[in-house]
């Protein structure tokens, strides 16, 4: 059975006439469903305690959620191995859709639950990102690293026309190319616009080139470059940067409160050091917050932005954690120069380093050099960050004249946090451009959770002391879900001592999910200092086709007398997100039109690939299965590709080329280590192996990654082990079958079976001996003709399969009448053995629509098979609707006559070839 996410399972069918019957208890506990057997049938619930269900045998009926579902006798199927239910009843009552294939006797599971596994795999995922983050990776094959010289990647455009009364109308251009050059990352993104004249300071170009090996030049970067400067810098910095740090994740020691505000309901994502280790959705004013995990070294934390409907933001908010730590005994250090692209072009560079004197303090320093600072253009810098226990941070820098700094965190283990910060600036420092002297920050926040709602809180206050005034601002801030409702309270209280009253205003969000999957958003914020409204925001949204949504919204702001109507329409297609907006007011009125998508080109297969997302700066893989004849792990011209390969992760968004014989992988993170693990489940024939089915990938952005995955394909061999004596030839059981290769190496051995039949899946094309074991014919004081028999494997694409192998044994005449006891009694137990493993992995599977049976405990269609099977003269012993071993010997006995494997399963390939049969003979 299929499952999504989950890949395939085994699981008994049962089959009556036309129809599928499922296992209940079986299937429930695949899905991780909550079932128990009582004496009536089977009560449990589905997902929610709530949904609770009675399937009820005695009285023929299912309750589920308070209804009552009637089932006869045609509905279910009882007996000893468990309670059969008809498989379309999963999806009509419980919304769990089965869909069996008589075809190829497989199933088919859909549903739109969440059912306990696919929640327990997204935790599993995230705890798997966070092992990654601890550089916990078990992988069989990992992908060397190279530096390509050049290699075409990614286009990323947009463009966007806005039109408004009374002001010029905008029209705007963006595009961006993502290469790989010299061994690095390069990133150009251009810029244009019909009212703003092209200038370089609007435009972004960037190469980076990223080595974790090297020791002195982890990361070199040229062109514009984030300075992480202290000074206040109004214009981007070209230059370069060169650091020790490495680009990728180390060990986490505890947390760090991180919250902001973006788009109502928008989803964010949480990457640190470029990997994704968290997500939440902002709530109805906007507002988020996240626990982001502190590391060792550098913690660059990266956030990006969706939107309700699949729209992504393409901004990207880099934020410091006031935290560094490194590791005891490393010392990590960075070094940037470069020009300040403003109207004097001004001389900027920065130098910083830290050492670890303890996994718990980190002492640092450096300089920073800007040309346009009168108060002292060189400014240097000493910092430390210290844990003084496990949940109590301290950070500190001072810059000799400029400003000294402190933060002090705290947090409980109920997961309350408290932050103090102080800042002390120079009254005569003119690098900061603004003219403040101290800066007081208290915040203290903690989760609310009640009966009925589950909050946020956070209560801060901010003090900024000026050579003239003083300015206090407080803020209270609750948000969560009330009785459902996503909900967001916040009030706002500003103070300066020129004013007698200070000023006190609360907004209140709330998203209201209306039916008809309409969504409600209400926005009000209110004044308390002048008692009234200063704003009122009403917004309705709806998804609209498949991939759009509408929207209707009116803002009233009652300050300004302003009154907005706003009409929008988004789509998002496979090649691009698109966007139309109207915006009517008493004031002004607005038009805006946008389109934004990406063009990815594949230079290993020549494939050009769109998308609605960004790509440039993204890394993507192609991989390429192949059979792998020879075993040399390098697709030769007469290796054809493998169709149909499946990942068991799901990172980044998956797609595959017509006949599937090519899968790529795209919108990756670049500069991580990934695992992709392959489904072998997932290949069409049995004969093919994956022998590495685990690949540690280290991606690097703007190309496609090849990967070629090597399937072997392994040949069949089977056989027969008779015992010849004065009682006739039979088949022996557990007789050990050896394997050798061309230098008389051992590659496999195994056991007959009750009947002497042999089969072994797994060997690679060549050419091989097999013999019985010489030891153990020595024990059991027999002798085999012949002593050894050679055979090959031939190439083949399913997979060859030589199953005509015989080896016979006789009994020494020393020890004979001996060995017969005891070898009759091993028969007789093997035997015994053997035909209760038949019946008890019966299971009654339908081979097409034509009624027959593969296996059956005792069924009128195994009579079928016999009837047949002694019409063509092979011994079946009694017509008596049991596939036992003697019916099995005849199906086998059929196999071999008509060249089909030799499995004794009754499957399509023998039925067909009976079919041929039963018709030639009548004709």
């Amino acid at each position: 059975m299929n499952i999504p996410i989950k890949g395939l399972v085994e699981i008994p069918v049962a089959i009556r006439g036309n129809d599928a019957f499922l296992p209940v208890q079986e299937l429930f506990d695949i899905l991780q469903l909550k079932n128990v057997e009582i004496n009536t049938g089977i009560i449990g619930f589905i997902i929610h305690p709530d949904s609770t269900y009675h399937i009820n045998y005695q009285v023929r009926e299912i309750n589920y959620r308070n209804k009552t579902y009637k089932l006869s006798e045609l509905d279910y199927i009882e007996s000893s191995y468990g309670n059969y239910l008809r498989s379309d009843y999963f999806g009509k009552i419980f919304g769990i859709n089965t869909e069996f294939s008589f075809r190829n006797l497989s199933l088919s599971l859909e549903t739109k639950k969440e059912l306990p596994f696919i929640k327990e795999l997204k935790r599993n995922e995230m705890r798997e990102n966070l092992n990654r983050i601890k550089g916990v990776m078990v992988s069989d094959t990992t992908m060397p690293r190279s530096y390509p010289f050049f290699k075409p990647g990614m286009l990323d455009w947009g463009v966007v026309a806005t039109q408004q009364n009374q002001v010029e109308d905008d029209n705007r251009l963006m595009l961006g190319l993502g290469t790989m050059f010299l061994g690095g990352e390069t990133n150009l993104m251009l810029n244009y616009s019909t009212r703003v004249p092209f200038h370089s300071r609007n435009q972004f170009y960037q190469w980076r080139h990223i080595s974790n090996e090297s020791r002195l030049f982890k990361q070199v970067t040229a062109g514009r470059i984030f300075t992480r400067a202290t000074s206040s810098l109004f214009a981007p910095v070209t230059g370069v940067q060169v650091s020790n740090s490495p680009m990728q994740t180390r060990r986490s020691f505890g947390t760090y409160t991180l919250s902001d505000y973006t788009d109502p309901r928008w989803t964010v994502e949480l990457y640190v050091n470029n990997v994704l280790v968290d997500f939440t959705q902002a709530d109805a004013s906007g507002f988020y917050t996240f626990e982001v995990p502190l590391m060792y070294g550098n913690t660059n934390v990266n956030l990006r932005f969706y939107g309700p409907y699949g729209e992504e933001r393409v901004e990207e908010r880099l934020i410091n954690i006031p935290y560094n730590f490194v590791p005891k005994n490393e010392l990590e250090y960075t070094l940037s120069a470069g020009v300040v692209e403003n109207e004097d072009w001004n001389r900027f560079s920065r130098f910083n380093m830290n050492y670890g004197l303890s996994n718990s303090v980190t002492v640092g320093g450096g300089v920073e050099y800007l040309s346009e600072v009168s108060s002292g253009e060189v400014m240097p810098f000493i910092n430390s960050s210290v844990r003084l226990a496990s949940n109590l941070l301290f950070s500190g820098e001072y810059m000799y004249g400029v400003k000294g700094d402190a933060l002090l965190s705290y947090r409980s283990p109920g997961s309350l946090q408290l932050d103090i910060n102080y800042v002390k600036y120079h009254e005569d420092q003119t690098a900061i451009n603004y003219n403040y002297l101290e800066e007081r920050k208290i915040s203290l926040s903690t989760p609310i959770r009640t009966q009925y709602f589950s909050m946020f809180g956070r209560l801060s206050l901010n003090q900024i002391i000026m050579p003239t005034t003083e300015f206090t601002t407080a803020q209270l801030l609750l948000s969560g879900a009330v009785m459902g409702i996503s909900t967001n309270l916040t009030t706002y209280g500003i103070y300066n001592d020129r004013v007698k009253e200070p000023t006190i205003y609360s907004a209140l969000s709330q998203t209201y999910r209306l039916p008809n999957r309409f969504l409600f958003s209400p926005q009000v914020q209110y004044d308390f200092s002048r008692n009234r409204f200063n704003n009122l925001v009403l917004e309705l949204e709806r998804p609209v086709f498949d991939q759009g949504f509408l929207n209707l919204a009116y803002e009233n702001n009652f300050l300004r007398d302003d009154h907005i109507f706003e009409v929008g329409f988004r789509y998002t297609f496979d090649f691009s997100q698109t966007a139309f907006t109207s915006r009517f007011g008493n004031r002004n009125s607005s038009f805006v039109e946008s389109a934004r998508g990406s063009v990815l080109l594949d230079d290993n297969t020549g494939v050009i690939m769109t998308s609605n997302r960004s790509s440039m700066s993204r890394a993507a893989l192609t991989i390429i299965p192949f059979l792998d004849y020879n075993q040399n792990g390098i697709q030769d011209p007469m290796e054809p590709g493998v169709p149909g390969l499946e990942l068991r992760n799901r990172s980044g968004r998956v797609s595959y080329n017509k006949d599937r014989t090519v899968l790529w992988i795209t919108e990756l993170q670049p500069y991580i280590d990934i695992l992709l693990e392959i489904d072998p489940t997932s290949l069409d024939n049995i004969a093919w192996k994956i022998p590495n089915s685990k690949i540690a990938v280290h991606t690097l952005p703007n190309h496609f990654q090849e990967i070629h995955v090597p399937v072997q394909v392994m040949g069949e061999v089977s056989g027969m082990v008779y015992l010849q004596d004065e009682k006739g030839t039979r088949g022996l059981g557990r007789i050990t079958v050896k394997i050798l290769d061309e230098n008389g190496g051992n590659i496999a051995e195994f056991l007959t079976e009750g009947d002497g039949y042999f089969t072994y899946l797994g060997l690679a094309p060549g050419k091989y001996t097999a013999q019985i074991d010489p030891e153990q014919l020595e024990k059991l004081n027999y002798s085999v003709t012949p002593k050894d028999i050679s055979f090959e494997i031939e190439i083949d694409e399913y997979g060859d399969i030589v199953d005509t192998l015989e080896f016979t044994l006789t009994s020494n005449e020393t020890s004979a009448a001996t060995h017969e006891e005891s070898e009759s009694e091993a028969t007789a137990r093997e035997t015994q053995s053997q035909n209760s493993v038949t019946r008890e992995k019966a299971t009654g599977i339908l081979l097409g629509s034509r009624g027959i049976y593969a296996f059956s405990d005792t069924d009128e269609n195994i009579a079928k098979i016999q009837q047949v099977l002694r019409k063509l003269d092979y011994p079946v012993g009694p017509v008596d609707g049991i596939y036992g071993e003697k019916t099995l010997e005849a199906v086998r006995s059929f196999q071999r006559d008509s060249h089909i494997r030799l499995d004794g399963i009754f499957g399509p390939k023998t039925l067909g070839a009976m079919e041929a049969r039963i018709k030639k003979l009548e004709e």
